[in-house]
C-alpha cells in the first residue's frame, strides 16, 4: 500500500510538472501583471494586490495534499518534504512530526485558518513540530540578546529566536532563506492589507490595516529590503512560485520581479514600474530623467583609467555608531581617498573598536563590511600580537608576517573574525572602480548634492549607489567615478 501511495505521489507531481510546463509555454508576466504597468509606490502596491488577491482559496485541512505538489524535492524514489525551518527529513504522505506552519502567526489576526490568509500556501508552509514550537508567534528580527534553538534532535541550522535590539523576541531565518521570508512577508503585506491586523503590543505583529505602507515601521521595511537584496530569488522559489500557481491560481510577484520591492518601499519608490522588464535583479535601471540634461557629444567620449590600490589607516577615520541589519550594531567610518564605507558589527559593539595603540580589535565573532564598490583584493596589516583566523568568503585564513591577503570578488565585502581578536592597522584594497577623464565641467552639475550618483547618461539616480546592476558616476568630494555594480 505504501508502495502504491508512492507511486501515485509521484505520478500525481510528474502531472504538476508538466501541467506547469505547459502554462510556462502559454504564460506571459507581462500580461498576468498589466495592470500594474507604469504605477509607483502605493498605487503599484494596490495594483499588484488586486491581481493576486482573488485567488483560489485552499482548505486548511486539505494543506498537506497541495504540500506534496508544491514543497517536494526528490529523494531518489521518495519525495521529501522541504522545510524552511529545519534540516529535519520527512517525506510524504503527510509525516506526524510535521506542522502546518503560519509564517505570519494567526495570533495576528485574531487567529483562525478559515480566513484566506489562514490557509494561503504561500505564507503556510510545512514545518517540524519543534522548529515550529520554537518559532511560535515572533515576527522575523535580528536576534542579539541570548540564542534559543529548537529542542534537541532537530538541526538549529535554519533558524533561531532571541531577543533584538529593542528587547523584543523575533525570528531570525538562517541567511540562505532570509531573502525568502523578506519575499514572503511583502506578499502577505499586499494580498492582506485591508485585513484588521492585530498591533499589541504582546503579540508582536508588524502589520497594520491600510493600503501603505502596511508594514507598522520604517525599520523592519528596511529589513526586509536588506535581506531582499542580499539572498536574492532563488531557483526553489521560483519553481515553487510556479507550483503554487497551478494550484492556488496566484503567484507571488517579488519572486517574479525580484526589483519591485524597490519600487514599492525601497530605492525606487519614484520610478514607475514596468512590467516588461525587471524580471531579474539585472534589469534596466530607472532613471530620473528631470534633472539633467546628457551632456554632448555623449558617453562614448568618457575614458576610464583604473583606479590603483588604495592603503586605508584604520586609526584615521571618523568612526559613528551604526547599525547593520545582518551583523547588528556597531560603528561605520567612511575612507575619503576611495569612497569605501568601513562597518564594523556584533561583538563589544558598545566599545568603539579603534584601541588607544591606534589599531582596529576585530573580536570573535565580529564582522567587518566593506561597502561602495566592489572588491576585488584585500590585504590587512596587523599590529603587535593577537592576528587569529579570519574567514573570507567561505574560507578560513591565516597571518603571515603579520599580513592576511585574499583575492576575489565580493560587493560587500565581507569578512568574519573567526577565531579570537585581531587587531588590524590598516587595510590595502583593490576595487571595480574607474576614474572619468575628459568630462566637461558642466557635465551633472545642476545637482548640487554633497554626493550624487547619475546614469551613463548623466541622469541624476540619487544619492547613493543603486542596489542593482549597472554603470553608474559617482560625483563625491570633488572626485567624479566610474563605478560598475555587479
Amino acid at each position: 500500500m505504501k508502495l502504491l501511495t508512492k507511486r501515485i505521489s509521484l505520478l500525481a507531481a510528474f502531472i504538476c510538472c508538466c501541467s506547469i510546463m505547459v502554462q510556462a509555454q502559454s504564460f506571459s508576466l507581462e500580461t498576468y501583471y498589466a495592470q500594474a504597468d507604469g504605477k509607483k509606490k502605493a498605487e503599484l502596491k494596490t495594483a499588484m494586490k488586486d491581481i493576486i488577491v482573488n485567488h483560489t482559496k485552499l482548505s486548511y485541512g486539505s494543506l498537506w495534499t497541495y504540500y506534496e505538489q508544491v514543497d517536494y524535492i526528490e529523494s531518489g524514489d521518495k519525495l521529501q518534504v522541504f522545510d524552511y525551518y529545519s534540516d529535519y527529513v520527512a517525506y510524504f504522505p503527510e509525516p506526524s512530526t510535521m506542522n502546518k506552519e503560519h509564517t505570519v502567526p494567526q495570533s495576528w489576526w485574531g487567529g483562525g485558518t478559515g480566513v484566506a490568509q489562514g490557509s494561503d500556501i504561500f505564507h503556510v508552509l510545512p514545518s517540524e513540530k519543534n522548529a515550529n514550537g520554537a518559532k511560535g508567534s515572533y515576527p522575523l528580527g535580528i536576534v542579539t540578546g541570548t540564542i534559543s534553538y529548537p529542542k534537541a534532535g532537530v538541526s538549529n541550522t535554519r533558524m533561531k529566536t532571541g531577543k533584538d535590539k529593542n528587547g523584543k523576541m523575533v525570528f531570525e531565518p538562517c541567511d540562505e532563506y532570509k531573502g525568502d521570508f523578506a519575499r514572503i512577508y511583502m506578499y502577505v503585506a499586499t494580498c492582506y492589507s485591508d485585513v484588521n491586523w492585530q498591533r499589541q503590543n504582546d503579540l508582536g505583529c508588524v502589520l497594520k490595516k491600510e493600503e501603505y505602507p502596511t508594514f507598522t515601521s520604517q525599520e523592519f521595511i528596511n529589513m526586509l529590503l536588506q535581506w531582499s537584496r542580499q539572498d536574492p530569488v532563488s531557483e526553489w522559489e521560483r519553481t515553487r512560485n510556479e507550483r503554487v500557481y497551478a494550484v492556488q491560481n496566484n503567484r507571488n510577484p517579488y519572486v517574479d520581479y525580484p526589483s519591485l520591492c524597490e519600487f514599492v518601499w525601497g530605492d525606487s519608490i519614484d520610478y514607475a514600474f514596468d512590467v516588461s522588464k525587471g524580471h531579474s535583479t539585472g534589469g534596466e535601471i530607472p532613471v530620473d530623467t528631470t534633472h539633467v540634461t546628457p551632456p554632448e557629444p555623449g558617453p562614448d567620449t568618457i575614458s576610464v583609467k583604473p583606479v590603483d590600490s588604495g592603503l586605508i589607516e584604520l586609526a584615521s577615520l571618523n568612526w559613528r555608531g551604526a547599525y547593520h541589519s545582518v551583523y547588528g550594531d556597531g560603528f561605520e567610518a567612511v575612507d575619503d581617498s576611495t569612497g569605501l564605507t568601513i562597518g564594523y558589527y556584533k561583538y563589544n559593539s558598545n566599545i568603539n573598536p579603534i584601541a588607544v595603540g591606534s589599531e582596529l580589535r576585530l573580536y570573535m565573532n565580529a564582522a567587518l563590511v566593506i561597502s561602495g564598490a566592489e572588491i576585488t583584493g584585500i590585504t590587512f596589516y596587523g599590529d603587535r600580537s593577537k592576528l587569529n583566523d579570519m574567514t573570507i568568503d567561505g574560507q578560513t585564513l591565516s597571518w603571515a608576517n603579520e599580513e592576511l591577503t585574499w583575492t576575489g570578488h565580493m560587493e560587500p565585502f565581507v569578512a568574519l573574525a573567526s577565531g579570537g581578536q585581531s587587531r588590524i592597522k590598516s587595510i590595502g584594497v583593490s576595487v571595480v572602480q574607474e576614474i572619468v577623464d575628459g568630462l566637461d565641467d558642466n557635465y551633472m552639475s545642476p545637482v548640487d548634492a554633497e554626493v550624487a550618483v547619475f546614469d551613463m547618461h548623466g541622469r541624476y539616480v540619487g544619492s547613493s549607489l543603486p542596489h542593482k546592476r549597472g554603470t553608474y558616476i559617482r560625483r563625491m568630494n570633488g572626485k567624479v567615478r566610474k563605478i560598475v555594480v555587479k
